[in-house]
C-alpha cells in the first residue's frame, strides 16, 4: 500500500510540473499581442542614422529555451527587430556599454544598464527610446526576461560606447 501511494503522489507531482512548465511556457504565446507590422518595422530599419546589428542563437548565455535570432537597428529614436526569440514572460530590452553574452556578465553590469522598454511580442518589436537617452553612449542591446532573471540574447551595434561616460 505504501509503494503505491508513492508511485501516486510522484506521478500527481510530475503531471503537475509538467502543467506548470506548459503553462510557463504557453502563457506568454497566448496572451502576446500583435506585434508591428513589417513594414513599420522594415522603415524603422531603413533610417540611415540607425546602427544594425544581430541577434544571435550561439551566444554563451542562450540556449534552446532562451534565445534570439534576427536583426536588430538601433537609432535616436528608436530600436526595431526584425526575427524571432523564444516566448517567455516578462521580456525587457536595455542598453549597455559593454557587450556581454551571459547572464552573470550582464548581472554584473545590469545596475548601469538603461531599461529600454518591455517585449511582448516574438517576431518583431518596436520601442522607442526613452527622452534623453542617448544611443551613442552605448554599445549593445540585451534582451533579458526580469521574471526569471535570464539572459536572452544580445546584439553588439557598436564597438564603444563614447569614453566621457555620458
Amino acid at each position: 500500500m505504501n509503494r503505491r501511494l508513492t508511485l501516486l503522489l510522484a506521478t500527481h507531482a510530475l503531471t503537475l510540473a509538467v502543467g506548470f512548465g506548459t503553462g510557463v511556457y504557453l502563457l506568454p504565446i497566448l496572451t502576446a499581442p500583435d506585434g508591428p507590422s513589417v513594414t513599420r518595422v522594415a522603415e524603422a530599419m531603413a533610417d540611415d542614422s540607425a546602427h544594425r546589428a544581430r541577434f544571435e542563437r550561439s551566444l554563451k548565455g542562450s540556449d534552446p529555451v532562451h534565445w534570439a535570432d534576427g536583426k536588430v537597428s538601433v537609432s535616436p529614436t528608436q530600436i526595431a527587430f526584425d526575427g524571432r526569440m523564444a516566448p517567455g514572460p516578462d521580456y525587457k530590452v536595455y542598453l549597455v556599454r559593454e557587450f556581454v553574452d551571459n547572464r552573470s556578465d550582464f548581472l554584473r553590469i545590469k545596475q548601469d544598464a538603461r531599461l529600454i522598454g518591455d517585449v511582448k511580442t516574438f517576431d518583431r518589436f518596436l520601442l522607442d527610446v526613452p527622452a534623453g537617452v542617448d544611443v551613442e553612449t552605448y554599445t549593445t542591446v540585451v534582451v533579458w526576461c526580469e521574471a526569471f532573471s535570464q539572459f536572452i540574447s544580445a546584439a553588439q551595434y557598436r564597438m564603444h560606447a563614447d569614453p566621457t561616460g555620458r
